[in-house]
């Protein structure tokens, strides 16, 4: 579904080893019954030829995006220290950024310190919005913010322009 921007539809498919499937077809049947009847129509039409070229058209945008933001981030210092591959999302470590901006990595609460303060001032400084890592898990979210490349290329670049100008 979010290959196609259907996000939210419910609609998609697992592959798993045959031994699996029992216990899967369990579960999905306690998540939901069916897809409703206008999602199902929708998604068929995702893999008419037409659909299918613009979807590829897109992929490859948002891939041009990832290829420029990523490499960008790592310049300034906000390193990403695993490329994205199948989402829109930049996992960037700022304890160099906190650091030079006297931000600790950590505060005595959850929201207080590293990518949490960092996210707050990034918003203040830059008008560039960033998620925290606590958002995403407990191994160092501190460390970490989560870049969005969904934005178009003009905004990304804008958004590369305000961190050069800020640091």
């Amino acid at each position: 579904s979010k290959y196609f921007n259907m996000t939210g539809w419910r609609l998609g498919w697992l592959v798993v080893p045959p031994a699996l499937v029992p216990a899967v077809e369990r579960l999905a049947q306690n998540l939901f019954i069916c897809a409703s009847t206008i999602a199902q129509h929708a998604a068929l039409a995702c893999f008419a030829p037409e659909s299918l070229k613009e979807y590829e058209r897109r992929r490859a945008e948002f891939k041009a995006r990832r290829d420029y933001f990523i490499p960008e981030l790592n310049r300034l210092g906000l390193t990403v220290p695993v490329m994205p591959d199948g989402a829109f999302y930049a996992w960037s470590d700022v304890t160099q950024l906190c650091q030079r901006w006297g931000i600790p990595a950590q505060g005595e609460r959850p929201d207080e310190g590293g990518s949490w303060a960092l996210a707050f001032e990034l918003m203040t400084r830059c008008q560039i919005a960033a998620t925290p890592g606590r958002d995403f898990g407990s191994a160092e979210p501190w460390r970490y913010l989560r870049f969005s490349t969904a934005s178009s290329m003009a905004q990304l670049q804008e958004a590369i322009e305000r961190l050069e100008q800020a640091l």
